[in-house]
């Protein structure tokens, strides 16, 4: 009977644990950022799908099409298929109008005390234009890639594949470990 009541202690304490737990991830994703613009490109990031109607999507097929027209220059390359994938979304810093104001009041009591208060306001507004919904956008970094893979005819020959390899990496300033090449399959 004493091990029974060791099983049922040990499944209320593993039941009450994973309560806890899933109590807590329910708080945990329920608060959002503190700052609104945090939240505004968080939200962005990931609803973004990897396609040309968003700014990732454009993003992504503009540096696929520059990829694929250098390395389609280059010599037994032949036919080329270059896809990429960025790790983050575009990262925005707004425009802030930063506002801070200072207070002081000296009060004399009826029997010559005297008391200084100083109150300091700090006002730190993302600046809209009139008539816009959009903030004024001070710089837009471009997303960090994480990966890149090429797939070439004439990457069965380790001449050509390291080429391209290289090309890559010193057109993007990415490390080696994020860029695959590998050959073309199918006919020609």
């Amino acid at each position: 009977m004493d091990w029974m009541k060791k099983i049922s202690t040990d499944r209320m304490l593993v039941g009450l644990v994973s309560l806890i737990a899933v109590g807590m991830s329910f708080i945990y994703l329920g608060k959002g950022p503190a700052d609104p613009e945090q939240s505004v490109q968080t939200k962005s990031a990931l609803t973004a799908p990897a396609n040309p109607s968003t700014k990732i999507g454009v993003l992504e097929k503009e540096l696929e099409s520059k990829l694929q027209t250098n390395i389609l220059m280059m010599e037994g390359v032949g036919r080329v298929q270059v896809s990429v994938n960025f790790l983050t979304g575009l990262k925005n810093e707004y425009v802030r109008n930063n506002n801070v104001t200072k207070r002081t009041n000296k009060e004399t009591d009826k029997v010559g005390g005297t008391r200084e208060t100083t109150e300091i306001t700090e006002n730190n507004q993302v600046v809209m234009p009139s008539g816009s919904s959009q903030p004024v956008i001070a710089m837009e970094d471009r997303p960090e890639i994480g990966g890149v893979l090429v797939i070439a005819e004439g990457a069965r020959d380790p001449k050509v594949r390291e080429g391209i390899h290289t090309a890559v990496q010193t057109l993007l300033n990415i490390p080696s470990a994020r860029i695959t090449v590998v050959p073309m399959g199918g006919t020609s």
